[in-house]
């Protein structure tokens, strides 16, 4: 392993991303196999991308988190996703050479491997466990916003909490540190019907609050209603 690849080899908390359970095979896969890496590092705010841009560049989260942010065409940014380690971001753009639909930036300190479409595809092409690692990447982001827009349409805000924290937490890190806010964004809920909704939920033993990192106990009551 080079010093480029042990510096930023992903950290060991079984494998997927700190936020939202991305593998991080894909992201060891590229550490290994891409001998001239380009690395760049985002301080808190700074945008890896911007919505309407055109781009051929490819990102995969290497440290750090990231928002994943839309504006509406009444100005207002609304948050889509924070991903983490493992993330792969920005492709679908890269690969249609359309404007991105989205912008991401750094909610902290990160650092992402920037890769042109046309090396990616190479990479791809040659490293025959590439391939199906990235596939894997892709299907899952669509199955994690197809499970959000499912709990936006008929869930109780209670309901859409608990799937979101359980997504997102993992046997290794089960609390989560998320603002009320961020929280309202991903669930397409307003702020105060979060807040809401969380007092009921601690009220109900389903949720723990520890200076600010949120556990989910157990799955909430069906008799809670937001």
């Amino acid at each position: 392993m080079t010093e480029v690849q042990s510096r930023y080899a992903p950290a060991q908390n079984g494998g997927v991303s700190e936020t939202l359970r991305v593998p991080t095979a894909m992201l060891t896969r590229l550490l290994n196999v891409t001998p001239a890496l380009i690395l760049r590092e985002y301080s808190k705010g700074n945008a890896l991308y911007r919505q309407e841009d055109v781009s051929d560049q490819v990102f995969v989260i290497v440290s750090g988190r990231v928002g994943i942010t839309m504006l509406r065409s009444d100005g207002q940014e609304f948050l889509i996703d924070i991903v983490g380690p493992g993330a792969l971001c920005g492709e679908g753009a890269a690969f249609d050479q359309q404007a991105r639909f989205s912008s991401a930036n750094a909610l902290g300190d990160t650092t992402a491997l920037v890769i042109p479409a046309a090396e990616f595809c190479k990479l791809m092409i040659s490293d025959v466990e590439l391939a199906p690692l990235v596939v894997q990447t892709i299907a899952l982001k669509q199955r994690m916003l197809a499970m959000r827009l499912a709990q936006v349409t008929h869930a109780s805000s209670e309901v859409r909490i608990a799937e979101l924290l359980s997504q997102i937490a993992g046997p290794d890190f089960p609390a989560i540190r998320l603002t009320h806010q961020q929280i309202a964004d991903l669930i397409g809920a307003s702020r105060i019907t979060v807040t809401r909704a969380m007092q009921k939920l601690r009220r109900d033993g389903t949720l723990l609050n520890k200076r600010g990192y949120y556990e989910l106990v157990r799955a909430p009551r069906l008799g809670i209603s937001g």
